[in-house]
């Protein structure tokens, strides 16, 4: 992680909204990237961080960019602290970085679903400790790193959250109307209607004009993040600014 590595293979899963699999897919082959797999709510790719930079930036239809730190499987809870241990976190982030421990958890082999993500927070502690006598502090609401696990019964698998904050949030809107809609539902929806880009898009029913706005971007090819300037990737050790 020390280095970009711009053409270092990742796997690259793309979080999305439920029903809208399809659509994203079909936006990743259009952007470039070839033979997605379509898993619930995300879609998966393979690429470099480069890729992960321009899917940031270019993506309209996902939540947000995980990049696979590492996959295994354990046996309890004690495994999962174990294997976590080995796991070189001082490599991603520094001692003055915020970090946070977030995902989802499908297993009977924790009591409580917000555990396993308290067990991966100690192995981060304790590893930096270890390494570097001293810790990162944890900021929940506002983490300047955000981790991501996903255990499904005894598989476990690690992510980086790039996004940071969800890429719903465009930084193209200075206010809203009562319950706007969701910027990433509103990108899907317009793919879901078969629109051309060509043809008079109508919205009888706008309130925020969320539609109309996504619609425009889409229509003149600019970025729907073209306003946004925070990505949690800019706090790894390996941003690399020159290729962002």
């Amino acid at each position: 992680m020390k280095e970009t590595k711009s053409n270092q293979k990742l796997t690259i899963t793309l979080k999305t909204i439920f029903g809208l699999e399809q659509v994203l897919s079909e936006e990743l082959i259009e952007l470039g990237f070839a033979k997605p797999e379509v898993l619930n709510r995300a879609v998966q790719v393979r690429g470099a961080w480069k890729d992960v930079y321009f899917l940031n930036l270019h993506v309209r239809c996902a939540i947000a960019v995980l990049v696979r730190v590492d996959s295994f499987y354990i046996r309890d809870e004690d495994d999962l602290y174990k294997k976590c241990k080995r796991i070189d976190w001082p490599s991603y982030f520094d001692l003055d970085k915020t970090f946070a421990v977030k995902g989802a958890v499908f297993s009977d082999l924790f009591n409580h679903s917000q555990y396993p993500f308290f067990v991966v927070k100690d192995a981060i502690v304790d590893k930096f400790r270890d390494e570097m006598g001293d810790r990162p502090d944890v900021n929940v609401k506002r983490p300047q790193v955000l981790f991501d696990v996903y255990i499904n019964k005894n598989e476990v698998i690690i992510s980086l959250n790039t996004s940071g904050a969800p890429l719903f949030q465009r930084g193209y809107r200075e206010a809203t109307g009562d319950a706007p809609l969701n910027e990433v539902m509103a990108a899907g929806m317009i793919r879901l209607s078969g629109w051309d880009r060509k043809s008079t898009f109508v919205d009888p029913f706008c309130g925020s004009g969320t539609l109309l706005i996504e619609a425009a971007l889409l229509a003149a090819g600019l970025p729907s993040q073209i306003e946004r300037q925070h990505y949690a990737f800019k706090n790894f050790k390996n941003y690399d600014a020159e290729v962002w």
